[in-house]
């Protein structure tokens, strides 16, 4: 049985995007540890998405079985060295979830 989490994390262009990717490889999921792509990553063709242009944004994806969606958010407050953290929005539809909803890292 599984329990998925669908996430998806934008930030400021500010940002050292490969910088964050290893800071959030510092949260522990289980023994797998923790794993996320940028829609950027080399690894992926260029320009796989839909438009005429490429994107000129940050955007993180993965899927997650287990995830501990607080202990998460408490580890990007608390361990991530963000340049804008108010800039920082998680896109989450967990498991039951009909849609997504919309995370700010920082509430106002």
């Amino acid at each position: 049985m599984s329990k998925v989490t669908n996430l998806i994390i934008t930030f400021s262009n500010l940002e050292d995007e490969e910088r964050v990717i290893a800071e959030m490889k510092g949260f522990v999921k289980g023994d797998a540890g923790f794993h996320i792509v940028s829609v950027n990553d080399v690894r992926l063709p260029q320009n796989w998405y839909g438009g005429t242009r490429c994107l000129e944004c940050n955007i993180l994806i993965g899927a997650y079985n287990y995830l501990d969606l607080q202990l998460f958010l408490g580890f990007l407050r608390n361990n991530v060295k963000w340049e804008a953290p108010d800039l920082v929005q998680l896109v989450v539809q967990e498991q039951d979830d009909m849609k997504f909803r919309l995370i700010d890292l920082i509430e106002s």
